[in-house]
């Protein structure tokens, strides 16, 4: 791949963080990262209950599987930092 695709992928994809953080700067909903990681709902739930992020708790109370991801351990756990 070529130092520029490269760059332009990279870059692409910070400004789509930029827009997460802009849009949920306290915490994710389930919609937000599966439109963000191109999955469905379904999908992040299942990564999430299976430890893959490591950064989610279910909501006190919710029977429906909602959970409180904060923005920046997410932000964190993408990018490796």
């Amino acid at each position: 791949m070529e130092t520029n695709k490269i760059n332009e992928l990279l870059s692409e994809d910070n400004k789509k963080i930029d827009r997460l953080i802009d849009t949920f700067p306290c915490n994710l909903p389930v919609s937000a990262i599966a439109d963000f990681l191109a999955m469905d709902s379904a999908s992040v739930r299942a990564a999430i209950e299976n430890n893959v992020f490591g950064i989610a708790w279910k909501k006190p109370g919710n029977a429906r599987h909602a959970y409180y991801i904060p923005t920046a351990q997410f932000v964190r756990w993408y990018l490796h930092i």
